[in-house]
């Protein structure tokens, strides 16, 4: 079970508030330029790793092969499910089985995240501190503002709650006095302060299109080799480089993260030699027109913003397996995920059973999708999204 109290965020050291001067005399971004280099402090985001542990759904990485087509559904002509050739690709979180702890739980985090730097320095923390903070504020609020609003299907349409606005241009947060929107955050902190392109990979837009959310907090011992794991998987899916017979593809997250490569197409495509796999590789090579306009918006969850089976056939109810290691898709019910999350959980089953015969999976991860009896809601379980291995992927 989630520890919900005083873990919620602690500092792993404690250490004094800024003044009320301080404050007071730092209305704006300048405040969270400082940082110190010598610093040992860190920070505790134990709560949000157990949050998102329970609550992402890890998908293998892509294996560079589009889906075609879209799948055909028993009962119905209709498919109100992702088609685009990239929706086996990225972690999912399970907005339509998150119940009301965990929507407590993701609240009280993200308000802890927005009054920490009131209660510490947060000067005297060092940069790599930071930036697992900035990572984790701004993923945590993207997660609120989604489930509020869910379902979605497509995040560039999505409004902020309790506003009109963009969910990216509203100002939906206030750091230690300092009102604050995901742009804010992504534009005009990090990406000024932090000349590495790895940084772009931190933030979870809430889209299959986007980085992928980990199955664990940023921290500031592991930033770099939690970006580095990121940006290899983004860069070797589709939805992160792609050719067509006369130009390079990439995704629009580049050209949004410009800043960071400073003579762009050089920069960008020494950035993504760096980490290219063999396939990745060979269609960097050649001399093709660059072109950043790989555009994914649907929405990073299970049934692509869809919740029950309406318009998407008949529920699957018959008996299962009693192998905990082999998930038995004939038992998964339709009042638990919309068949056009079965569709998925086909393709992750049979990624995960090739990874084994072919020797590349250490471990099983056991998928418990729970089966409801007579309760029409579905109350998420810690044990859904699969026991928590060690996973250098996230």
């Amino acid at each position: 079970m989630l520890r919900f109290l005083s873990c919620l965020l602690v500092p792993a050291m404690l250490f004094g508030a800024a003044s009320a001067q301080e404050m007071q005399a730092s209305d704006g971004l300048e405040r969270f330029r400082a940082h110190n280099p010598d610093s040992t402090q860190t920070i505790d985001f134990e709560a949000w790793s157990e949050i998102l542990n329970d609550i992402v759904l890890r998908v293998p990485r892509s294996r560079r092969v589009p889906a075609i087509g879209h799948p055909e559904t028993t009962g119905s002509l209709i498919y109100r499910g992702n088609s685009t050739r990239y929706r086996f690709e990225a972690n999912r979180v399970i907005y339509h089985l998150i119940d009301d702890d965990y929507e407590t739980a993701i609240r009280e985090f993200r308000i802890a995240m927005e009054n920490l730097p009131s209660r510490l320095d947060f000067g005297d923390l060092n940069s790599d501190e930071q930036l697992a903070y900035w990572f984790n504020l701004y993923n945590v609020a993207v997660i609120e503002h989604i489930m509020g609003r869910y379902p979605e299907t497509r995040i560039n349409r999505t409004r902020a709650l309790g506003s009109g606005e963009s969910l990216f241009e509203a100002k939906i947060l206030n750091v230690a006095g300092v009102p604050l929107s995901l742009d804010d955050i992504r534009l005009r902190i990090v990406y000024p302060q932090w000349d590495d392109p790895r940084v772009m990979y931190g933030f979870h837009n809430g889209s299959i299109g986007g980085p992928n959310i980990r199955r664990e907090a940023y921290s500031g011992a592991e930033v770099w080799r939690q970006l580095d794991s990121n940006a290899g998987e983004f860069i070797n899916s589709l939805r992160g480089v792609e050719i067509n017979s006369n130009r390079l593809r990439v995704s629009h997250n580049y050209e949004d993260a410009r800043v960071l490569f400073p003579d762009f197409e050089t920069d960008l495509r020494a950035h993504l030699a760096h980490y290219a796999n063999e396939s990745t590789t060979q269609q960097l090579e050649g001399d093709r027109p660059l072109a950043t306009d790989v555009v994914e918006w649907h929405i990073a969850d299970m049934t692509n913003g869809v919740i029950g089976c309406t318009g998407s056939g008949s529920p699957m109810t018959t008996s299962g397996t009693n192998n905990p290691n082999v998930v038995n898709l004939s038992t998964l019910n339709c009042n638990v995920i919309p068949q056009t999350g079965l569709f998925l959980m086909q393709y992750l089953f049979e990624e995960r059973m090739r990874l084994i015969r072919e020797n590349r999976l250490g471990t099983v991860d056991t998928i418990d999708i729970e089966t409801p009896s007579d309760e029409p809601v579905i109350n998420l379980t810690p044990s859904f999204a699969g026991n928590r291995q060690d996973n250098p992927e996230g």
